[in-house]
């Protein structure tokens, strides 16, 4: 990785080159003029902003975007191409606030291009946009137009009293002296480009690795890009946004190829990949449908471990428009498979070997061959519920979560069906409540805060009833729940609750539950 220093003049002249240009995976020029003027002045007083990332390759890709407005000159041959992976906002504002050579597109907006700096200001910031950028007061107004331009620059000056002249002096010899931070590394080996891309989306900068990929090796299928493009829009609502689009890969990968790895899949052509992309619809679909209507994931926020979807996929996926239901047996098996490894946490650290081994066994019962697939060890103890504490990040929490919904739990106080779809779509931690409310075992005094906030502590609670419980023991809060006994302990059954709760015995009420929800979890499970 090279780390430099170019002036605006240079970055203006190989943008005006053609030799930096910006990939089609960009999104497009989005600051709004304020943010422009804010950057420019952050430029002009010499404060401290973020670097632009350059790729440099030989290999052009084949369709690119315009840099803001403006279309870009085809580069000679002969050099590399710098592509512009982060900075492009800012590299878009110092080419459109400074350059003359280019016109822009028609029906482009370029009123933001036609920034001023305010002589004798007294503004914080001494750049602004007028209403008219054609009719100004010269010595009042100096069009950043002109500081790279030493014919209209000399013409405007020569007109103005000394004082005057010497700030717009001032002004154009701090441009032509700052230097804009550039980082720019070079590299054709594929899989390093997409780390250095995976790295870059870690700290929350606007690229997606899956559309750049695209873009470099199915380039030439343009409706091939645009199917992807929808099928990550359609899946948006279960959290693909958030999540990113090395899941979708990885689905992809799991479908086409029978393997989580996305690196062979990138290497498929365009073809290839069009043949097989109904049936990466139809898996990735099928397997969001069996979690939402058998295991209540209604949200990637709550799967336990991404590489299960991939998995699902492969299971599910068909060239038939309408595939044949699957066997009870097999359905059976793959829900069998599923908490299992959700409490064994199977992939919690990866798991590209396990994933594969799993993608192996799920085509042996798929296609009905004697399969492994529910062979690997699960050790499953109270201390589960006991040793860890509620995290929503965390698998285990994810899992106890899935377990809780398994017996469609009722709201404590009304006894009404706590809306599950609602709650776990969101995946907030608001909707999960201590069952010994925590400050009154704070005010104890007796236990520390993985006693207090172990999962055996938890369940799902109505935030209208939480608000009624408060900071209440479990003995008081027991009148506010049905007098009914048959009503009472139906509605406590439902969240794995002994009765014990409303005794104020945390200890003796942590052995028992956690007793309880260990035997669903063997039960899901089928572990003896």
């Amino acid at each position: 990785m090279a780390d430099t220093y170019r002036s605006i003049k240079e970055l203006i002249n190989d943008l005006e080159r053609g030799r930096i240009r910006i990939p089609s995976f960009q999104r497009g020029f989005v600051w709004e003029p304020s943010r422009v003027s804010y950057f420019i002045d952050s430029i002009y007083k010499g404060f401290p902003f973020g670097s632009v990332l350059l790729w440099r390759t030989r290999n052009p890709l084949r369709t690119e975007r315009n840099l803001g407005p403006y279309k870009l000159h085809d580069n000679d041959p002969e050099y590399p191409i710098d592509y512009v992976l982060d900075g492009q906002q800012r590299i878009t504002s110092i080419f459109g606030i400074f350059q003359n050579s280019l016109t822009a597109e028609d029906g482009e907006k370029t009123d933001w291009t036609h920034l001023f700096f305010e002589l004798n200001s007294k503004e914080s910031v001494p750049f602004q946009y007028l209403e008219d950028y054609t009719n100004y007061d010269p010595t009042k107004f100096f069009p950043l137009k002109y500081v790279f331009d030493a014919p209209k620059y000399r013409q405007v000056t020569r007109k103005l009293d000394e004082i005057i002249a010497q700030q717009i002096d001032d002004l154009v010899d701090r441009f032509n002296t700052a230097r804009i931070p550039v980082e720019r590394f070079e590299n054709e080996e594929r899989k390093y480009v997409a780390t250095v891309f995976e790295r870059i989306n870690r700290q929350g900068v606007e690229l997606d690795t899956f559309q750049l990929l695209s873009v470099w090796n199915w380039s030439e299928d343009f409706d091939l890009q645009e199917k992807f493009r929808d099928l990550a829009e359609e899946l948006e609502p279960f959290g693909f946004k958030q999540v990113g689009s090395d899941l979708l890969l990885k689905c992809c990968s799991a479908v086409v190829m029978n393997s989580a790895d996305p690196e062979d899949f990138l290497e498929l052509p365009g073809s290839a990949v069009r043949e097989k992309f109904d049936e990466i619809h139809t898996g990735i679909f099928r397997a969001i449908d069996f979690l939402k209507d058998e295991l209540n994931v209604f949200s990637l926020k709550l799967l336990p471990m991404e590489n299960i979807l991939a998995v699902l996929s492969s299971f599910f996926a068909s060239s038939q428009k309408q595939p044949p239901p699957v066997p009870h047996e097999q359905y059976q098996a793959i829900k069998r498979w599923f908490w299992r490894a959700c409490f064994s946490q199977r992939y919690a650290r990866g798991g590209a070997k396990s994933t594969d081994v799993d993608l192996a066994e799920v085509q042996n019962l798929k296609a009905g061959k004697p399969h492994k697939l529910e062979n690997f060890d699960v050790s499953l103890e109270t201390r589960f519920f006991l040793e860890n504490s509620f995290r929503m990040g965390s698998v285990a929490t994810k899992t106890f979560i899935l377990l809780l919904a398994q017996e469609k739990p009722l709201n404590f106080i009304s006894g009404t069906k706590i809306s599950l779809e609602d709650v776990l779509s969101q995946g907030n931690r608001k909707e999960f409540h201590h069952i010994f409310p925590k400050d009154y075992l704070e005010k104890l005094n007796r236990y520390k805060d993985e006693q207090i906030n172990c999962l055996a502590n938890f369940s799902l609670l109505a935030r209208a009833d939480n608000n009624k419980i408060k900071n209440k023991p479990p003995s008081q809060y027991r009148t506010l729940m049905p007098a009914d006994s048959q009503t009472f302990h139906k509605i406590i059954a439902t969240h794995f609750c002994p009765t014990n709760a409303f005794t104020d015995d945390y200890d003796s009420f942590l052995g028992l539950r956690a007793e309880l929800l260990l035997q669903k979890a063997k039960e899901l499970s089928q572990i003896v």
